[in-house]
């Protein structure tokens, strides 16, 4: 169950921000990398989270933490290796969320000497939440459905679904802030959560 002190809540936001602004960058990236200029054009091409928050998707992770970015156009068509690109652009997005929560992770008892109480306490809480936040985020958005990153899976198993999903994206997000409030979706994907965290967040 979310924790909704004034605390949590700075720090769940604060975690989503840094989490949206490297998902939205890296899903950008690698779409260049694979041969889709688009993402430049389009302004993607940066950490700045600014570029790839979504409203509902950044209130959605940061009060149920089911969160998700604004969607990334990528064209297959111009992809080096075809529609197998937009499974290696979720892939890789997912794998780089989770690795910044190992980064932090390790970078941990290096780091929390050196600050005093106050601080030492704020910078333990905002690493445990954007691990905690990051997992949530790296597994939801596999999942091949809109408005999630994970949609890019659809589309390359049926092409002609983009538009669709494009055309109705603000209904599917409104869906799936629903689902989220209702905390269908983290009890039910509980025990892959779990099973990650043992590997991440283990002392």
């Amino acid at each position: 169950m979310a924790d909704f002190t004034l605390q949590q809540i700075v720090l769940r936001f604060c975690a989503m921000v840094l989490i949206v602004g490297l998902h939205g960058a890296v899903v950008a990236a690698t779409a260049c990398a694979l041969g889709d200029p688009g993402p430049r054009y389009d302004e993607r091409l940066r950490l700045s989270p600014l570029a790839h928050i979504d409203l509902l998707g950044f209130a959605s992770g940061v009060l149920f933490s089911i969160g998700w970015i604004k969607p990334v156009a990528i064209d297959p068509a111009a992809l080096r290796i075809g529609r197998i690109g937009l499974v290696v652009v979720v892939a890789t997005a997912a794998i780089s969320v989770l690795a910044f929560a190992v980064v932090l992770q390790l970078l941990r008892p290096l780091l929390l000497p050196f600050l005093s109480d106050t601080p030492s306490t704020l910078a333990f809480g905002l690493i445990e939440t954007i691990g905690q936040l990051s997992m949530w985020f790296a597994l939801v958005n596999l999942f091949p459905a809109p408005p999630l990153t994970g949609s890019h899976l659809l589309t390359a198993l049926v092409p002609a679904a983009g538009k669709f999903i494009r055309r109705y994206h603000i209904y599917f997000a409104l869906g799936l802030t629903v689902l989220a409030a209702t905390g269908i979706i983290t009890r039910t994907l509980e025990p892959v959560y779990r099973m990650v965290a043992e590997i991440i967040l283990r002392s």
